[in-house]
């Protein structure tokens, strides 16, 4: 488990550990809700493809929720829509 000390504006930092485990970067969306005591954080699902940096570094395409399965056409399209 990981812990975290909020600041006196409100703030928590997320550990980098669950960041990563997330694909969470900067500027990302999470939602907030409420189980019981316990405070869960939600990642929005991304709504288009996006790079992320893979186990050792290397760029990893994920696709959003529900999206059809990649073809090498549609690779190539996504990667000169985010370059």
């Amino acid at each position: 488990m990981s812990t975290a000390t909020l600041s006196t504006k409100g703030q928590l930092v997320i550990p980098n550990r669950l960041r990563q485990a997330l694909h969470l970067r900067p500027g990302d969306r999470v939602s907030f809700s409420l189980e019981g005591e316990k405070l869960v954080l939600q990642r929005h699902a991304p709504q288009r493809a996006r790079l992320v940096r893979g186990k050792f570094g290397r760029p990893v395409l994920v696709a959003p929720p529900g999206a059809p399965p990649m073809t090498p056409e549609r690779v190539k399209a996504i990667l000169e829509e985010l370059s």
